[in-house]
């Protein structure tokens, strides 16, 4: 047989709540990062969007940190090891797109200096080129060095990254 069909209105009572009553900030924040890993900038956001009062939310941030929910550090190196994987990126950007996130300049700048270091960054920015220049067909040299420079500042690699790069890349020096 089938379950009786519930009210629009009706809520699912959880151990400990009162039929209608709005769920805790914690709560809230364990099911936000149950998908995947967050920030506390975007879990404290979420919880603003939800309208749960400041105090609670801070209350319960603090619950989620101490819980393992949320942490910026490791999160911050697993998103890093993750974009350097799936959508490489030089440090400026990686950075840039950090702090955006409302991770902390700080936090940011250590995580970044224990993950990439300046030849790593090199690395990356070659592992970009080859992907580059796999989708490209054969021009002349200048049109081709123009187009695989670009593509590396679009990824926040700096100067001195992409000329090196670029000088591995094509065997001579830019």
């Amino acid at each position: 047989m089938g379950r009786a069909p519930r009210s629009r209105g009706a809520q699912k009572t959880r151990a400990g709540e009162s039929p209608g009553a709005p769920p805790s900030a914690v709560e809230l924040g364990i099911r936000y990062v149950a998908r995947r890993r967050r920030f506390e900038g975007e879990v404290r956001e979420h919880l603003r969007k939800k309208r749960v009062p400041s105090a609670e939310i801070e209350r319960g941030i603090e619950r989620l940190r101490e819980l393992g929910y949320v942490g910026d550090g490791e999160t911050c190196r697993a998103w890093i090891r993750d974009r350097l994987r799936f959508a490489p990126r030089g440090r400026t950007l990686l950075r840039s797109e950090l702090i955006r996130k409302g991770v902390g300049a700080a936090l940011v700048d250590e995580t970044l200096a224990e993950l990439m270091s300046p030849e790593d960054e090199v690395a990356v920015a070659l592992d970009v080129l080859q992907r580059s220049a796999r989708r490209r067909s054969e021009r002349e040299d200048d049109v081709m060095r123009r187009r695989l420079w670009a593509a590396l500042g679009r990824r926040g690699f700096p100067a001195d990254v992409c000329r090196e790069a670029l000088r591995r890349f094509l065997g001579d020096d830019v």
